[in-house]
């Protein structure tokens, strides 16, 4: 069971929509993925189509022992795909944790060293723009990769440095297994003369870490969530659908020459 966090503490960088075409993507390889959306704004809740809604959510199983997380999963109408519901109802969980005395870190790893290793594929957490936030304290603790979206710009291209550093500091300090799986950009105008300049530069600029792929801005990734799919269910043949599903090959031959 692999655990990758989408993470930026830049909004608006293509964060819930890659949570949920990636998953969307690895499903339609033949992939049992979980999505958990740690974002207070529960845009990958409100994304996709639920259709089996659990009466109990985050906050319960960190409140009470006896709730498991197996105990707020909901299935999609994926086959395939389930989520953890974020948004409001995560308002009770982020409270809970601040009050813990101890361990509040650490919960999340310890709710999903509980999950049967077998269950999923995948996990991908969907992450909020607050990197302090003691709900992506959480993630950090518990997920095996980070991967970090982009937006062609000055500030999303200087803020990932921010993001590395954070990554480093969680490795040193509380998971010392965490990695940074890599950097691709998202809405990229190829008409742009600056964005074509960075289609260029980008893999000098990170060379370890730039995924070759990006994401072309096309207004069927903006229409997907208006229908409560990923792109490949909703669009398979569009640009967008082709660039999540050469990302996704990217991600996995990366995990797989980590694992070697």
């Amino acid at each position: 069971m692999i655990k990758i966090a989408i993470m930026n503490q830049k909004g608006g960088t293509g964060k819930t929509t890659s949570v949920i075409n990636i998953s969307g993507e690895l499903v339609r390889q033949g992939k049992k993925v979980l999505i958990i959306d740690m974002d207070t704004q529960g845009n990958a809740t409100s994304n996709i189509k639920i259709i089996n809604t659990s009466n109990k959510n985050m906050a319960d199983a960190i409140t009470d022992s006896s709730i498991t997380i197996n105990d707020i999963i909901c299935n999609t109408a994926i086959d395939g795909l389930d989520i953890i519901q974020g948004g409001t109802l995560l308002a009770n969980a982020f409270v809970a944790l601040q009050k813990m005395m101890m361990g509040k870190e650490t919960v999340l790893k310890r709710l999903l060293d509980k999950l049967p290793s077998d269950i999923y594929d995948f996990i991908l957490f969907d992450c909020s723009p607050s990197l302090e936030s003691i709900l992506n304290i959480n993630v950090l603790v518990a997920t095996d990769y980070v991967l970090i979206p982009i937006r062609v710009d000055k500030n999303s291209i200087e803020g990932y440095g921010t993001m590395l550093e954070t990554i480093k500091e969680a490795r040193e300090m509380v998971n010392p297994n965490l990695k940074a799986l890599g950097v691709f950009m998202t809405a990229v105008e190829v008409g742009s003369s600056l964005d074509r300049e960075m289609i260029t530069e980008f893999p000098s600029m990170l060379p370890d870490l730039a995924f070759k792929t990006y994401i072309r801005k096309n207004i069927e990734v903006r229409k997907a969530p208006l229908t409560l799919q990923p792109l490949c269910f909703y669009n398979p043949k569009c640009s967008g659908s082709q660039d999540y599903f050469n990302l996704t090959n990217e991600i996995l031959e990366r995990i797989k020459a980590e694992d070697k």
